[in-house]
């Protein structure tokens, strides 16, 4: 039986509001620069533009009502209750469908990866909102192997694999991930054999030590990395943002 996002998504919200709740001002280590207050508003801007995704049934929601969506009012916290009941009791009512524009693959998919998506969008600033007030839950290893499973659909792909043939490796007590350069489509491709004649990597540690270190919330040195650690650098560089 697969893992329930919906579930996830409930606990995972409940335990962020728990987080967060009294401790706006702290400082959240694993986004350099932000405080709580600064991640719950990102969290309910992010919501609330899937709202809006899902509201809009197929078509690139509109900006505006998009981020009229995420705001949060004068109190973040309960604000962002507000945001993530709604977003949740949508997502809920639409179950695996319809199918709605998303910003990977071919531009349209299901509600059900919506959900996948924001499930570990959750679960990730959960672990930096626990974090930053010293008390991160360990992420089940299930959950936590789901995740690098959504990182490579969603987002490996489209990151900068370079000209020569490349795989990445992940492994972990209980399973290994072997991905190689994206095919014509943009996927990358899975199960491949170690690269001969190109570039490789393996990174090896828990199922939630690659998991927080795709989503950059650890680094390469606390992991253990052999073979072509600068395209493991490439592959992991996110954008500016949280």
């Amino acid at each position: 039986m697969g893992i329930d996002y919906l579930a996830v998504l409930e606990r995972y919200g409940e335990a962020f509001a728990d987080a967060v709740d009294g401790n706006l001002d702290r400082p959240v280590p694993s986004c350099p620069g932000w405080t709580v207050d600064d991640l719950v508003a990102h969290l309910a801007a992010v919501q609330g533009w899937w709202l809006s995704v899902l509201l809009a049934k197929g078509p690139m929601p509109d900006p505006a009502v998009a981020r009229r969506a995420g705001e949060t009012g004068p109190d973040r916290v309960a604000g962002w209750r507000e945001i993530t009941a709604r977003y949740q009791a949508v997502q809920h009512e639409y179950g695996g469908e319809p199918a709605v524009w998303v910003p990977w693959g071919a531009g349209l998919d299901t509600a059900a990866a919506v959900a996948w998506r924001q499930a570990h969008e959750l679960v990730v600033h959960c672990w930096d909102a626990q974090n930053a007030v010293g008390a991160a839950a360990r992420i089940p290893e299930e959950l936590a192997a789901d995740g690098v499973d959504e990182f490579a659909d969603h987002f490996l792909g489209a990151r900068e694999w370079g000209r020569e043939p490349a795989e990445v490796a992940f492994v972990t007590p209980e399973r290994t991930w072997s991905l190689g350069s994206p095919d014509a489509a943009g996927a990358v491709r899975r199960g491949v054999s170690a690269v001969r004649r190109g570039r490789a990597v393996t990174v090896t540690g828990t199922a939630e030590e690659v998991y927080l270190l795709v989503w950059g919330r650890l680094t390469a040195e606390q992991v253990r990395v052999t073979g072509d650690r600068e395209l493991l650098d490439r592959l992991l560089t996110w954008p500016d943002v949280h």
